[in-house]
Parts: C-alpha cells; sequence; structure tokens
C-alpha cells in the first residue's frame, strides 16, 4: 500500500511538473503593412481629376482568417502560464486643414488564465467623417502597435479610453459639412479625449511601435491613386509541446483604405456621375444631417452655418438682380460646408428653378424653335446668364448630371437656330406688310395696281395667282365674274314692205354682255391682279390679323392670316386666307376653315409664332 501510494504521489507530481513546462503563451504579432494602390478614375465626361469630384473617408476593417480562427485546439488543460496578455493597434488621425484629429482602436487582443479565456474585438471603423477630396487627402494616419504580457500597461483601459474619446468618427451622415464639421468633431475630440495611462518601462514582456502611412487619397494635375494598407494578423504561440519553437498562425489581415463617394445628397449614377433629374428644391431641403450637435436637416444646416454671408433662400423671384446675389451667397455657403460640385450644383439648380429668368436662359432647343423666339428676345434671355453667380464649369456639372441648362455651345445652336428662323420669317413679314396694305386699300384701282407686281403664278407669269377655296360656298365665283351692266341695242331699221318682225323677236332688242360663271375647282384657278381685286372687295373685309406660317408648313414658304367682314359680305363672320410665297412673290392664295387646315388648334397651343402673336379669344370673331 505505502509503494503505490508513493508512486502515485510521484506519478501526480511528475505530471504536474510536466504540465507546467508544457504550459504555452500565446502572443499577437503584426507585420509591416503591404501598400497597394488603385488609380483614381475622373468620373464619366470629364478627362482629369479634381479635388471638387468626390469626397473620402478612411475606412478601418479586419478581415478573419477562416471561423473560430482563435478557439481551434481549446483545452482546459493547457492554461496559459502568464495571467494577462494583451495586443491593440492604435490609429492617430489628424487632418491639420479643418483641425480635425481623433484616436481608434484597429484591434484588441485580451487573454487570462485559460486557453479559451480571451477576447478579440476588431470592428469596422470609420476613421474620418466624409471629407471633400481636396481636404480629404491631408488626412494623416499614424498607428501605434503595443503588446504586453503580466505588464504594467493597461492596453485594455487604453483601448477603452481611446474608443470614449472617438464616437464622433462613427458619424458618417450625408452632407456632414468640411468646415462646421471639422472644426466641431475636432473640438469635440479634444475635450473627451483623456490621457493614456502612465506605462511602466521595466516590464520585459512589454513593447511598442508607432509609424506612419502614406497619403491614402492622393492626386496631382490629371491624376491620382488610392493607397491600401494591408496588416497581416498572426498568433505566436510559445512553450507547450511546440519543441522545435514558436508556432506562427495567420488570424487575418487589417485593411485601412480610402472610400470614395461622388454625392451625399443624391441617386449614385453610373460611372460616378449623379443623377440630379426629377429633384426639388423642397425635396432636398429636409435632407437628414448627422452633425456632433445632433441630426438636423440640410436647410437647418445652411441656417446655421457661421459663414459671413448667409443666403435668403426665398428671394423675389421676379428680380433677376436678387436672385444671382443670393444664388452666389449659397453657392459659397454650401462650399464652405463641404459639399462636392455635384451636390453643390443640384443645389443650385433646384433652387433657381423658381426664377423665371433661370427658365428662360436653359429654354430648350425645340421649344425656341417651336416658338419661333425672335434673335432679339433671345439675346435677352442669354444676357441674364447668372454669371455672378455661376461659371461654365457649373454648367457642365448640371448637364453631366442630366439637369436641363445650356451651356456657351448650346446657346451657340441656339442663336443659330434663331437667325436661320429670321431669316424665314423675314420674307414672310415683308409679304404680310404688303399684302395687309392692299387689303385694307378701298379703291379697286388702287388695289389692283397694289396686287400686280405683288403675283407671279408658277408659271412664272407676272400678276397672276393660282387662287383656291376651301372655306365654303359663298360666292366666290359671282366676286370673281360680277354682273356687268346691260347695254340697249340700236334698233334695227324696218323694211315696211316686208311682213311685220313678230313680237319675240322685237323684245331681242337687249343683248346681255355678260360671260357664263364658272366654279373654282379643287385645284383653283388662275385669276389674274383685276379678277382678286373685285374678290377682296366683293368680301367687305373688316378686321385683319398678323400673318404666321401656317400649321404644318414652317419652313415652306406659306403664310396664313385670319380676317372678319362686315354686314353685307357674302362670307359672314370671315375665316383664313393662306398664302404661299417664293422670291417675293405670291403664287397661291387660298380661302380656308379650320377644319382643313387646323389653325385654330395651332393657335391655341402657340398663340405667339415668329412675331406674330393671335390670341385664342380672336377666333370667336369668326364663329
Amino acid at each position: 500500500m505505502s509503494l503505490h501510494h508513493c508512486s502515485f504521489r510521484h506519478l501526480t507530481l511528475f505530471a504536474a511538473v510536466l504540465l507546467t513546462a508544457c504550459a504555452e503563451t500565446r502572443q499577437i504579432a503584426v507585420d509591416r503593412p503591404e501598400m497597394t494602390a488603385q488609380p483614381l478614375q475622373p468620373p464619366a465626361g470629364f478627362q482629369s481629376i479634381d479635388g471638387d469630384d468626390y469626397y473620402v473617408r478612411v475606412v478601418s476593417e479586419f478581415s478573419a482568417q477562416g471561423e473560430n480562427f482563435l478557439k481551434g485546439g481549446c483545452s482546459d488543460l493547457a492554461p496559459y502560464q502568464k495571467g494577462d496578455l494583451s495586443a491593440a493597434l492604435v490609429y492617430r488621425v489628424r487632418n491639420d486643414v479643418v483641425k480635425f484629429q481623433g484616436e481608434a482602436s484597429g484591434f484588441l487582443y485580451q487573454a487570462a488564465t485559460g486557453k479559451c479565456n480571451f477576447k478579440f474585438d476588431a470592428k469596422k471603423l470609420y476613421l474620418t467623417p466624409w471629407l471633400r477630396l481636396d481636404t480629404g487627402k491631408e488626412t494623416q494616419v499614424d498607428y501605434d502597435f503595443y503588446t504586453n504580457a503580466n505588464s504594467d500597461l493597461d492596453v485594455s483601459s487604453l483601448v477603452g479610453d481611446v474608443n470614449a474619446a472617438s464616437g464622433i468618427l462613427a458619424l458618417t451622415g450625408a452632407g456632414l459639412g468640411v468646415a462646421i464639421m471639422g472644426q466641431m468633431a475636432g473640438q469635440w475630440v479634444q475635450s473627451n479625449q483623456q490621457n493614456a495611462p502612465v506605462q511602466n518601462q521595466s516590464s520585459a514582456k512589454q513593447s511598442s511601435e508607432s509609424h506612419s502611412l502614406p497619403g491614402l487619397a492622393v492626386y496631382s494635375g490629371k491624376t491620382g491613386k488610392l493607397n491600401q494598407a494591408a496588416f497581416k494578423v498572426f498568433q505566436i504561440d510559445e512553450g507547450g509541446f511546440n519543441l522545435f519553437g514558436p508556432e506562427t498562425k495567420p488570424l487575418g489581415e487589417l485593411k485601412v483604405y480610402p472610400e470614395i463617394a461622388s454625392t451625399l445628397l443624391l441617386r449614385a449614377g453610373p460611372e460616378g456621375v449623379p443623377d440630379a433629374r426629377d429633384l426639388s428644391f423642397e425635396e432636398l431641403r429636409p435632407s437628414p444631417i448627422i452633425s456632433v450637435a445632433g441630426n438636423i436637416n440640410l436647410a437647418q444646416l445652411i441656417e446655421q452655418s457661421q459663414h459671413p454671408d448667409k443666403p435668403n433662400l426665398k428671394p423675389d423671384w421676379k428680380n433677376y438682380s436678387d436672385v444671382e446675389t443670393d444664388c452666389r451667397k449659397l453657392k459659397l455657403t454650401i462650399k464652405a460646408l463641404g459639399f462636392n460640385k455635384f451636390d453643390r450644383n443640384a443645389l443650385l439648380y433646384y433652387f433657381l428653378a423658381n426664377s423665371g429668368d433661370w427658365k428662360n436662359y436653359n429654354i430648350d432647343r425645340r421649344q425656341a424653335l417651336d416658338n419661333e423666339i425672335r434673335p432679339k428676345t433671345m439675346a435677352g434671355y442669354r444676357k441674364k446668364n447668372f454669371g455672378n453667380c455661376l461659371a461654365e464649369d457649373d454648367y457642365a456639372v448640371m448637364k453631366a448630371m442630366g439637369l436641363a441648362v445650356n451651356t456657351p455651345a448650346d446657346w451657340d445652336q441656339l442663336g443659330a437656330t434663331s437667325r436661320q428662323q429670321e431669316q424665314l420669317f423675314s420674307p414672310l413679314q415683308s409679304i404680310e406688310r404688303q399684302l395687309l396694305a392692299v387689303l385694307r386699300n378701298t379703291s379697286a384701282a388702287e388695289m389692283e395696281r397694289q396686287l400686280y407686281p405683288l403675283l407671279m403664278a408658277a408659271d412664272k407669269v407676272n400678276g397672276k395667282v393660282l387662287l383656291q377655296n376651301h372655306l365654303g360656298d359663298f360666292g366666290l365665283e359671282s366676286l370673281l365674274n360680277p354682273p356687268a351692266a346691260t347695254a340697249p341695242v340700236a334698233p334695227v331699221a324696218v323694211n315696211t314692205a316686208l311682213p311685220p318682225v313678230p313680237s319675240a323677236e322685237v323684245s331681242s332688242a337687249v343683248v346681255p354682255v355678260t360671260s357664263p360663271v364658272s366654279p373654282i375647282p379643287g385645284e383653283g384657278a388662275q385669276v389674274g391682279a383685276k379678277q382678286l381685286a373685285e374678290v377682296f372687295l366683293g368680301l367687305k373685309i373688316g378686321e385683319l390679323s398678323c400673318a404666321r406660317p401656317a400649321p404644318g408648313q414652317q419652313g415652306k414658304g406659306i403664310g396664313i392670316l385670319l380676317f372678319t367682314t362686315k354686314e353685307g359680305s357674302p362670307r359672314a363672320k370671315g375665316g383664313a386666307l393662306e398664302f404661299e410665297f417664293a422670291d417675293g412673290k405670291i403664287n397661291r392664295i387660298a380661302f380656308q376653315l379650320p377644319t382643313y387646315r387646323d389653325f385654330e388648334q395651332d393657335i391655341a397651343d402657340r398663340p405667339e409664332v415668329g412675331g406674330c402673336r393671335i390670341d385664342p379669344a380672336w377666333l370667336a370673331k369668326l364663329k
């Protein structure tokens, strides 16, 4: 019994010594970062990188290698030899432009007695808020790596203090302004940061190292790049049954990289250009903004801005000067708040959308063509170009986002179109002046003299014109062939020696001199200046409208004007007179009803065409 008892005691002691000898420790190691670069491309449609193109923020993210990577082989039979082991990587971030600085932990590892008693904390972090690229490129990231084993350095408390002071780094709301956000964030971090615990330099199992990362967002001239730092993180097990030295196992990879966005307020578009269509200023005003002071909306952010010249968001929209001034104030304010060129110009576009001068300046080419706007009017539109607020680049950005604006090149085309239309309208207006002078004349002889040089038939016969009637049966043929006065014929000498002349023959002594009336065929009939003058006088024309291109006949040398008639006219109320011309001569005239040429709808849709305005109320005179 004593032998067995003694043997058991020695065996137990040997096992304890063996377990103690085989006890292991685990430490965390980090390699120097590997840097990779990715070209920074300009947004689609732009030739080079601009600091106003993007927003940038710095992100820290840990990618684990496998699942439960620290728990593999957990066993209570192999306790740690040391009671406390810890390691941490801490970022120090600063941006002197906006007076921003802060700290955050990339990861924290803690282990206590018992192999499975550990904690590994590596959350995705935003090390900076969104900053416009020209400001964000100045961000500097340094990092410290701490390790300790049973030392006086309380890494856990250090990381806790860092994370408590760096809560601002989680604020990533859309539209967070650079000037206000940066200064306020920096002040907030400074006021909340606590001093790191005093480190005991006597510990042999404590180490720390500090490094700086290269710039993460870089651009100069027309090119740029985005740099990513990748730290490989390892677990190192020492002691235990590792007879051939420490065993190194990969845990994962810690990455620090810049993230970019072209907009914080709009819909993300393809190839880096946002889509700003189908919005309004009223829809953009309540956009939520996350700030240190709490959540506010975009309108409140602008109102609370410390900019010395804040805009009036509801100016007198009919006063061009006031609108242009407040546009400039808004532009400067939102630029100071940190918005890039896409978000900034979308806000400016929809702010100006309430201005009639803005709509005129950005008139659609088709609209200008349909309304035949005169060159003088177009020049007035172009003059109010909001030049004290917007530059050519601003219009180019708006256009790239799908917004309806006119660039200088668009205006050059509009001007050419307007001049081309003027070339079409000038001959029409020249014929109009001559024709109205004819129709207002009351003398048949004078009217004929005026008409003769104005008329030339298609076969080049002067003083002739093709006359058509689509106004209905109002006696046009009678007006073309008015009944002539009958003339008595001299008595015929009667030979008394002959038998007496029958009374029927005697009654034929009066001979008519009129010619038979021929109806106007569908394609019309050629008439002379004298006949046309008789028609116009016989109609007893009253009021006359100005002349405009006939509906659907623009550019074809066909004009139309409306006329009313006086009492006693064979045509009650009136109608439309269509005329076709070439080389300063009228070659066709047609009386028209709206059922044949829908001038009523054309006037309702476009009251003013080619400088001629006919109010829809004018049509009531014809009915």
